[in-house]
């Protein structure tokens, strides 16, 4: 990927329409998080929802982990501007995350599932890497007929329900599913 086209991934990633359309906060405050928790966010772009947890979990630890390391590096100029020293930035590929199984407290997983190849392996992944009562949040997109405004393609949205039926299968018990935004689902599990 040229440095052109990775400003682009980044400036696209920062476009206020996506950005308006789901506040962090919405996602935090449906979560069984504290401040002392260490928590994943996988698939995290620019940070959008990475530096709000870093600040919610000011006496823990946040992981920020990506494919591209150019959102990474996003990343990390925004926890320095905003003085944050618990944010931890990891290159991973797309179902493979360099953590120990059950190292975390909590892992969020937004907006990725509709750009993973196979989600339900992404989430198996994740998973692993939850502590006893860990939670997971999923934030995606909701099925659209016909071309959507906003959004990934109907074709690369992924089912709720099928999500709900993996989280399930895995052994997480769903706290929450309900519709976050317009355009959003929220699943929210533990282990």
């Amino acid at each position: 990927m040229s440095p052109k086209s990775s400003v682009k991934n980044v400036q696209a990633l920062l476009h206020p329409t996506l950005e308006e359309s789901y506040d962090p906060q919405s996602m935090i405050a449906l979560v069984p998080i504290h401040n002392d928790n260490i928590v994943a966010d996988i698939g995290s772009g620019p940070g959008w929802l990475s530096i709000p947890l870093a600040k919610y979990v000011y006496a823990g630890k946040c992981y920020a982990i990506d494919v591209q390391k150019d959102m990474l590096k996003h990343v990390k100029n925004q926890a320095e501007e905003a003085k944050l020293k618990n944010i931890e930035t990891l290159v991973s590929k797309e179902n493979s995350i360099p953590l120990e199984d059950n190292s975390i407290d909590g892992v969020a997983l937004s907006d990725v599932l509709n750009e993973a190849s196979r989600p339900k392996t992404l989430i198996k992944e994740a998973t692993r890497l939850l502590k006893k009562s860990g939670w997971i949040s999923i934030v995606d997109w909701l099925p659209a007929e016909g071309k959507s405004e906003v959004g990934p393609a109907a074709s690369r949205r992924v089912d709720q329900q099928e999500i709900r039926e993996t989280l399930e299968s895995l052994g997480l018990t769903t706290l929450t599913s309900r519709q976050l935004t317009p355009h959003r689902y929220i699943i929210v599990a533990r282990k």
